[in-house]
C-alpha cells in the first residue's frame, strides 16, 4: 500500500479493499483530526512506520518505534536467501541460528515462523531494542533466546556455535550521515553508524565469527551500497568460501553469504 492508503487504513481500522469499496464515506471529526495529526508528523519528516507504530516484514506485522531500526524490504532478501542456502545443505532438523544486532527482532522472529524447528538466538547491545524484540516475539508467539551482547561478547565464555549467523549490522559511514534523508534522523544512531568507511562491524563480525560457526556454517550479511566487494575480500582473507553476492530489487548488491571453511556444500 502507498502512504495514503496506510494512513487511512490505520485510522479506519480496515483493509485496502474496504477503502475503495467505501470511498464515498466521510470521516467524522475525530478521525479527521487523527489524520491531520499523522500528516503533520509526517511533514516534519518522522517515518510513517513510527507514527503508525507498525511495519510489515516477511508477511508479518511488527511493532516498531524509535527503539530500533525500521525493517526494510531489502532485508527480506537476506532472510530468504540465507534460509534457502541453509535448506540446500539438508541440515534443517534443528539448525541453531544467531541473529546479530536483532533490533526489532524482525529477522529472528521471521525465521522462527518460517523454520519452527530451528533454535533461534538473537542479540543486541541495546536494551530498549531487545525489549521491543521481545514484545514482537510475544506478539507472534515464537520462542527466541534474547541476550544483550556487544557482537559476540556474551557468547565468548561458552563459545556457542551456530549453523547460521545472520546480521543486518550498522553500515553507514561517518561521511554519509550528512547526506541522509531527514527521516533517517529519527532512527537510532546505534543501529546505523559504522565508522569512517562503514565497514567496522563487518571486520569485527567476520574476524570473530569462525569461533562461533560450526564446520561449514553459514554467515549472511546485509551490506550497504558498494560495500559487497570489500566484505567479500574480508571473507576470503578468513578462508570463507562459496561466497554469494545477491542483488536487491533495485539491482544493488545487498546481501553477502559465505561458508566457513573450504569444503564444498552438497546441494
Amino acid at each position: 500500500m502507498n502512504e495514503a492508503e496506510l494512513v487511512y487504513s490505520h485510522v479506519l481500522n480496515c483493509g485496502r479493499l474496504s477503502l475503495y469499496l467505501n470511498k464515498e464515506a466521510r470521516l467524522d471529526r475525530d478521525k479527521s483530526a487523527q489524520v491531520s495529526r499523522i500528516l503533520k508528523r509526517r511533514i516534519m519528516g518522522e517515518p510513517l512506520q513510527y507514527i503508525l507504530g507498525s511495519c510489515e516484514f516477511m508477511g508479518l506485522e511488527f511493532k516498531v518505534d524509535q527503539r530500533a531500526l525500521i525493517p526494510r524490504p531489502e532485508t527480506e532478501i537476506l532472510v530468504s536467501c540465507a534460509l534457502e542456502k541453509l535448506k540446500s545443505r539438508g541440515k534443517t532438523a534443528s539448525p541453531k541460528i544467531l541473529d546479530l544486532g536483532t533490533g526489532s527482532g524482525c529477522i529472528a522472529i521471521s525465521i522462527a515462523k518460517l523454520l519452527p524447528q530451528a533454535i533461534i538466538w538473537a542479540s543486541d547491545i541495546s536494551l530498549p531494542a531487545l525489549q521491543l524484540a521481545k514484545e514482537n516475539a510475544d506478539l507472534h508467539k515464537v520462542k527466541v533466546k534474547f541476550l544483550r551482547s556487544d557482537i559476540f561478547s556474551a557468547l565468548e565464555k561458552n563459545q556457542e556455535k551456530f549453523d547460521l549467523i545472520i546480521s543486518n549490522p550498522p553500515y553507514i559511514s561517518t561521511g554519509e550521515f550528512c547526506g541522509l534523508a531527514k527521516e533517517i534522523s529519527f532512527e537510532p544512531v546505534l543501529a546505523l553508524a559504522a565508522g569512517i568507511d562503514g565497514l567496522d562491524f563487518y571486520r569485527s563480525i567476520i574476524s570473530r565469527s569462525t569461533v562461533h560457526l560450526r564446520n561449514n556454517g553459514l554467515l549472511a550479511f546485509e551490506v550497504g551500497f558498494r560495500q559487497a566487494k570489500a566484505v567479500r575480500v574480508m571473507l576470503e582473507e578468513k578462508n570463507f568460501s562459496d561466497i554469494k553476492i545477491i542483488k536487491d530489487y533495485n539491482n544493488i548488491q545487498r546481501a553477502v553469504l559465505a561458508k566457513k571453511g573450504m569444503d564444498k556444500w552438497i546441494n
